[in-house]
């Protein structure tokens, strides 16, 4: 069942990666980014009352909070600029890097120890990476990863993914110390507020909200994944849940090449199973 459920929130995931492409120039980026987590917020926040108690409030929580959503906001933010400026098969796999940087800010952040299974999985996440840039067979060993650094959607991915690698142990301790439902309401609330700022500095907040009915699928797709995966690692271990949600990047890249006519490009596809792969080794190193 677990598994199952699994599934869901990658094909959920995928869902978001093509409505948030679908929106490129409907919609700024920050205020989509504050329009659809405001909309989870409200959704889970009444689920979050009825099913647990209110929790208390500390000046470490909330100090905890404030910087895990500054960091996730722009890495929000990021995440939408590189979906829209680049083909979903090269800007999206690219989130399975966040695995290799784990493996050092876990290390630092929560002392946990790299099994060798988990080496190799960074190798092979590695490995996909490189092959994701390597479109050209000109200019030697290195032109690959120099091909990568030249996309702007790249560039930002890269960065989501290593702010990902530091808010994802500081989720660990969110929920440790509110549990999963009200941890994801409160950062729903927070990055919806930071990116309404964010909105408020760069872009004119509501410009092209006639699509706001793309946000609200959105919106709805991001809830309702977030209560598939907490379901979903109370029937299967976590690293299993998060390894078949890491499938999303797959799903993605294939939607990528049918939805938007990006190309068939066999070794995008091959570097993109090589980084799910590893992904899934890395996490399933946890167990």
């Amino acid at each position: 069942m677990g598994l199952i459920l699994a599934f869901g929130v990658a094909l959920l995931e995928s869902f978001k990666d093509v409505a948030m492409k679908m929106s490129n120039r409907r919609i700024p980026a920050a205020t989509f980014l504050a329009t659809y987590k405001l909309l989870v917020f409200l959704i889970l926040l009444p689920i979050a009352v009825v099913l647990h108690h209110t929790p208390r409030l500390s000046a470490n929580l909330l100090f905890l909070l404030i910087g895990h959503t500054t960091l996730n906001t722009v890495a929000f933010y990021l995440y939408l600029l590189a979906v829209r400026t680049s083909p979903l098969s090269l800007s999206v796999p690219l989130l399975s890097l966040s695995p290799v940087f784990l493996l050092l800010t876990s290390r630092l952040m929560l002392n946990q120890d790299i099994p060798p299974i988990g080496a190799l999985g960074v190798i092979l996440v590695a490995l996909g990476s490189y092959v994701l840039g390597s479109d050209t067979t000109k200019g030697g060993l290195l032109a690959p990863i120099r091909s990568l650094l030249k996309v702007k959607g790249g560039r930002y991915m890269l960065v989501v993914a290593l702010i990902w690698s530091i808010t994802a142990n500081l989720d660990r301790i969110g929920v440790d110390k509110v549990g999963a439902l009200w941890w994801v309401v409160m950062v729903s609330l927070g990055v919806g507020i930071g990116a309404w700022l964010l909105g408020l500095a760069l872009e004119r907040v509501g410009k092209g909200m006639r699509s706001i009915g793309l946000v609200m699928l959105v919106g709805i797709a991001d809830s309702i994944s977030s209560l598939f995966q907490m379901w979903a690692i109370t029937f299967a271990p976590v690293p299993y849940v998060i390894s078949i949600k890491r499938t999303s990047v797959l799903i993605s890249t294939l939607l990528g090449f049918w939805i938007f006519r990006e190309g068939w490009r066999p070794k995008r596809l091959l570097g993109s199973i090589l980084m799910v792969l590893g992904s899934a080794l890395i996490l399933s190193s946890a167990l």
